[in-house]
């Protein structure tokens, strides 16, 4: 009789951690699935808005729409670069592109945290990330 008991406590025990184990990872697949499909939704918006703008001929709309999208994607690496060596050295190209287009390009919002916050980004560019507090 203990034998049975012991036996059905472990077949329930593994019955039990199979299904948490499922759920567990349902939920971080899900998890972040979510963040990732949000942020391709919302990509999906802004191409639509900005081809629209295009093709309606209203090229300011369009460009102050990306401008705005940049300075958000800036703002992201205000605060550094963190990540794999190739990530660091990828975002850094992608600052540099950016930082020169901003100079051929200069702008500036009503929003002095924003443009604080973009010229803080454009900086990184120019940071030597494997010792961060060592410039070039």
């Amino acid at each position: 009789m203990i034998g049975i008991f012991i036996l059905g406590a472990i077949i329930g025990g593994a019955i039990g951690e199979s299904i948490g184990k499922h759920r567990a990872s349902r939920f971080l697949v899900s998890f972040f699935s979510d963040g990732s499909n949000l942020s391709t939704i919302v990509a999906i918006r802004e191409k639509v808005f900005i081809l629209s703008k295009l093709r309606d001929g209203e090229m300011e709309g369009a460009i102050e729409t990306l401008e705005k999208t940049l300075d958000h994607d800036l703002m992201h690496f205000s605060v550094g670069i963190y990540g794999s060596e190739y990530i660091k050295k990828e975002t850094k190209k992608a600052l540099k592109v950016a930082k020169d287009y901003r100079s051929k390009f200069p702008r500036a919002t009503n929003h002095p945290e924003t443009d604080k916050a973009v010229a803080s980004a454009l900086a990184e560019a120019d940071l030597n990330h494997s010792n961060p507090t060592k410039k070039p």
